[in-house]
């Protein structure tokens, strides 16, 4: 699947990223980099190209930010 999303224009990190949260659903970014093995700062980074891209959006819960 990740070789489609980056064909599709995502470079190899977002489709990594995509598709773990198309796997566990809304995430944390703690939960995105340990299951990714992309460091967190990073994560953070990717996922607000994604957020730009419409790919991505988050919400707050009890103070933690979770991805969808």
């Amino acid at each position: 699947m990740e070789d489609i999303l980056v064909e599709l224009g995502l470079n190899n990190n977002e489709a990594k990223t995509f598709v773990c949260l198309l796997k566990f659903g809304s995430c944390s970014v703690s939960s995105i980099s340990k299951e990714t093995g992309i460091d967190r700062s990073l994560c953070y980074s990717i996922l607000d190209k994604l957020i730009d891209k419409g790919l991505v959006t988050f919400v707050t819960i009890d103070g933690i930010k979770c991805f969808g």
